[in-house]
């Protein structure tokens, strides 16, 4: 009978140990920009370098805006909302050696901290769902024939506690500059409680004969 008694008292604490990681979930999402339709707009960020043999390397990432929105299916392990921004890589100068290849890259990371898409229903009726996903809806794809088709949308699955990339955009530099705007990309991200965070990303590289020289910038983090 004591056995049984402690049993119970353990039951009732475990479950309120889920309602408080329930909870939590609900209140790190307040954090996470569940309702907020106000666009925030992220400061620009820069950063140039001069390679060993002479070419000056300029990278920018501008109109850097996240717009959580209250996710449609009103699901608390579901975060959306969009993400525009864009970046520009320039080669000028007298270099020593012929550039042979430059590449302009803009990456989305996506942060999920606490998956419960594996059925653990957390103290609900029902489980969340097979895998926690992203899905990114607007990205140009490859360019083909001289002309860029567009893909619906890009779904993959992210690992909780790591940051996973997704590309934005790349881009073969043809002259001593190019650029990538992607604006308003929707962003999906279902099976994932607690904070979800997005950062932009822009790289920059450069290759001669002598020398191979790669920049970076991030943005600030925001929560989706």
């Amino acid at each position: 009978m004591q056995c049984r008694k402690r049993e119970n008292r353990m039951l009732r604490r475990v479950g309120g140990i889920a309602a408080l990681v329930i909870a939590g979930g609900l209140t790190a999402s307040g954090l996470a920009g569940p309702a907020s339709a106000t666009p925030t707009p992220l400061a620009s960020k820069h950063d140039h370098l001069v390679t060993d043999d002479g070419w000056k390397v300029d990278l920018r990432a501008s109109e850097l805006v996240v717009n959580p929105m209250s996710n449609v299916a009103n699901s608390f392990a579901s975060r959306e909302g969009w993400v525009s921004s864009r970046v520009k890589g320039t080669i000028s100068g007298a270099g020593r050696e012929d550039v042979q290849s430059a590449i302009l890259e803009q990456v989305l990371v996506i942060g999920c901290q606490v998956d419960v898409s594996d059925g653990a229903t957390l103290g609900l009726a029902t489980s969340i769902g097979p895998n926690a996903s992203v899905t990114i809806s607007g990205m140009p794809s490859a360019q083909i024939g001289g002309s860029a088709s567009v893909s619906p949308s890009v779904t993959s699955k992210l690992a909780p506690g790591k940051i996973s990339e997704f590309s934005l955009g790349k881009k073969t530099l043809q002259t001593d500059h190019a650029s990538i705007r992607a604006k308003r990309i929707r962003v999906s991200v279902d099976g994932c409680v607690g904070p979800t965070t997005v950062r932009v990303i822009a790289r920059f590289s450069v290759s001669t004969k002598t020398s191979d020289d790669t920049t970076t910038v991030y943005s600030a983090r925001m929560w989706l």
